[in-house]
Formats: structure tokens, C-alpha cells, sequence
């Protein structure tokens, strides 16, 4: 993961519009680059826990600003919530990063911090493993899973730039138990 964000801040499209739904991406994206991009306004929306409340964002900043691209970062967790909605928004030309872990993430590394004595497998943070490259064709949606050594990182870039107004779904696997940054709000528990 480090890598394709690295990755990533060097690839931006100038005048990118990017926005972190509340689930690893958020805390990781940030803490891996470090800084802020010239190329690209990043908004993240982990306030009030709102998972997959990005989606909704995302689809007002592509249809305000419809020749900007518009990326949003969320995890398999919050797609579940949202991709019902993905065939009215097929031809906006959006680019969905999914990361992946087949867990809710932010979740069980919060309750490893919040409930330490409570063993994982309590925790209901798993979730069975979805096609979710087919619910986006399925829903008019292009869409590319990613190599887990970024192998065809370059194809998926070169989609998402083609300036189609087919939206793109990206699907990042992920390491479950990767801890790329701390999480902030961990201190606030």
C-alpha cells in the first residue's frame, strides 16, 4: 500500500479533486505522503464515522466540477453501503479506489486498542469476499483489480485518465493486519 500511494503522489492529474471515505485510507494515504499535493484537494471524511458517506461526496464534486477528475478512496466495508446506487452514476466519469481487506479495517484495529481483552473473532469485522470488480460491470462501470505487486498499476492509471465518462472502479487488495499510520482518533477512546 505504501508503495501505490507513493505511487500515486507522483501520478495526480493536476486539478484532482480526492476525497478519503472513513476507512484505512484516511489515516494511511496521509501518513504516507506526508504532505499536501499541488495537483490534487484532498478531503477526508472520517468525521462522525459516516462510513461510505464519501460516495455521496464524491458525486457532488464530479457533477460541480464535471471536466475535474474526481477520485475516491473507500473500503470494502463502506462500498457494501453505497453500491446500490452505482448504475445512476455510471457515466459520470468517477474513479472509486477500493481497497480490499475483506474486514472492516478501521474497525478491528480500533477495538484492538479500545477492547484489548476481547479476542478478534468477536470483534464482527470480517466480511466475506465479494466479486466487486463484477457488481461494478454489472452496474455499467469499468473496472480493474489490481496485481498485489502493482504490476498493472499503469493500465489502471491509463484507464482512469482516458477522459471516458464511463466511471472506474479500481479494486486494491489489501493486508488485513498492514498498520501503515496511526490512527488519530485512537487517543480520543
Amino acid at each position: 500500500m505504501a508503495g501505490l500511494y507513493q505511487r500515486l503522489d507522483r501520478w495526480w492529474p493536476e486539478g484532482s479533486i480526492g476525497i478519503d471515505d472513513t476507512c484505512l485510507a484516511y489515516k494511511d494515504r496521509q501518513y504516507v505522503t506526508q504532505r499536501p499535493n499541488n495537483n490534487i484537494l484532498f478531503y477526508s471524511l472520517y468525521r462522525g464515522s459516516a462510513m461510505g458517506g464519501a460516495f455521496g461526496v464524491a458525486v457532488g464534486a464530479k457533477l460541480a466540477a464535471p471536466r475535474r477528475p474526481v477520485f475516491l478512496f473507500t473500503g470494502d466495508g463502506c462500498f457494501r453501503l453505497f453500491s446500490g446506487s452505482l448504475g445512476e452514476v455510471s457515466n459520470l466519469g468517477l474513479v472509486v479506489f477500493l481497497l480490499n481487506n475483506e474486514t472492516f479495517g478501521i474497525v478491528e484495529q480500533g477495538l484492538r486498542k479500545v477492547l484489548p481483552y476481547v479476542g478478534t473473532a468477536h470483534y464482527h469485522s470480517r466480511l466475506d469476499a465479494v466479486d466487486y470488480c463484477g457488481i461494478a460491470r454489472a452496474n455499467n462501470w469499468d473496472a480493474i483489480r489490481l496485481a498485489p505487486d502493482l504490476g498493472n498499476l499503469d493500465e489502471a492509471l491509463d484507464r482512469a485518465t482516458n477522459k471516458s465518462s464511463r466511471s472506474l472502479l479500481i479494486e486494491v487488495p489489501v493486508d488485513p493486519n498492514q498498520v501503515l499510520g496511526k490512527n488519530p482518533r485512537l487517543k480520543n477512546l
